[in-house]
């Protein structure tokens, strides 16, 4: 078993840790501020401290290349020779994937009847293979289409929940998402901010929900929507829930389980993901 350190202590490096358990020796982190804490339990130190613990590897835990590439020189010019990983490469084997994949065999297996959702589609990635997954099925597709609204970015300023900004992930469209589905007739797009997005579809019931809004006030407003609208045995696969990046969406499905007695289950993966379910 190598003895293995991560470089990173933001979002990326808690997943990690917790998919290598044991295995960690030091968290190094170039942040002062974070030098001398722990993470879950793990020394965090500067970059040159962590070579005193003799790690056999280290795994580089942020997901944009160019900080990995600096990180990387960074770790050579301190004379580190050993193995270098990145934890991007977990995407090759992404658990919210994998899991969605594997909850839509069960739903399909017991022949639940009802429509898939996705709030929160930006280049239609997670959609495609909700399509793949559910074939047949109606697909419900809510999104600005452009970029975080102002209403919601206010309401994470006046909270100090996150850095976002207005018009962040807006570089997508309907046709560019639709041009991704196998069969684009199935799929309904509902343009705008949520709720006001879900006019129309109140009759509706579903059997998988992914939400995927980031922030607060989505979150908070697109819970109660789906989840009473869950057919018995249905799934809502919420995203970053249980990172640091986002935390209002974290706190949004904490208030809601709170109030409806609910526990939500964690997935392990990159994304910070988390599993409600209806009960049969």
């Amino acid at each position: 078993m190598l003895k293995t350190a991560l470089f990173g202590a933001g979002q990326a490096g808690t997943m990690a840790l917790r998919l290598l358990g044991g295995r960690v020796c030091c968290v190094a982190d170039n942040s002062r501020e974070k030098r001398g804490t722990t993470l879950l339990g793990v020394p965090v130190v500067s970059p040159e401290e962590s070579l005193e613990y003799a790690p056999e590897r280290f795994c580089l835990c942020v997901t944009d290349a160019a900080r990995a590439a600096e990180m990387r020189e960074q770790l050579r010019a301190l004379g580190y020779a050993g193995e270098i990983i990145d934890a991007r490469a977990l995407r090759l084997f992404d658990a919210r994937d994998a899991t969605a994949l594997l909850l839509a065999e069960q739903i399909n297996a017991l022949g639940l009847e009802g429509d898939t959702a996705e709030l929160g589609v930006y280049k239609g990635g997670f959609a495609e293979l909700m399509a793949r997954a559910f074939p047949g099925r109606r697909l419900h597709l809510f999104d600005t289409f452009e970029g975080f609204a102002p209403e919601d970015v206010a309401v994470e300023r006046r909270e100090g929940l996150s850095r976002a900004r207005e018009g962040d992930f807006s570089g997508s469209s309907v046709e560019a998402v639709r041009a991704r589905l196998e069969r684009p007739e199935l799929a309904v797009f509902h343009v705008g901010r949520f709720p006001e997005s879900f006019a129309g579809c109140e009759s509706a019931r579903f059997v998988f929900v992914s939400l995927d809004a980031d922030l607060y006030a989505p979150t908070a407003a697109a819970l109660p929507v789906f989840y009473d609208r869950l057919v018995p045995g249905g799934v809502i696969l919420l995203h970053d829930v249980n990172g640091s990046q986002y935390p209002g969406a974290g706190r949004a499905l904490a208030e809601f389980c709170s109030e409806r007695r609910l526990l939500p289950i964690p997935l392990c993966d990159l994304h910070a993901s988390a599993i409600l379910r209806k009960p049969l």
